[in-house]
């Protein structure tokens, strides 16, 4: 869990730590984000969540792993955001 945790993390604060074409902070993300009222607060998903093992057997597709990141099962909080 603490794995998963840090790798979420790290992920969400790497535009923030290193220098580049996508470098942005986390205003310019709430700023972007006010004119859609629904997408209001920001939510942040990991996927797919599966083990060292199948990673490497396992081949996933684009629509795959980006219909699984809006999965409520892979949200980071208790929440589904297909309902607000």
């Amino acid at each position: 869990l603490n794995r998963l945790v840090s790798q979420v993390i790290s992920s969400l604060t790497a535009s923030l730590r290193f220098d580049g074409a996508l470098n942005v902070d986390v205003t310019e993300f709430q700023t972007n984000l006010v004119p859609y009222p629904r997408i209001h607060f920001m939510l942040s998903s990991y996927a797919p969540v599966i083990s060292a093992e199948k990673a490497f057997h396992e081949q996933l597709s684009v629509a795959e792993i980006t219909n699984s990141a809006f999965e409520p099962a892979s949200m980071m909080a208790k929440c589904d955001p297909r309902h607000g």
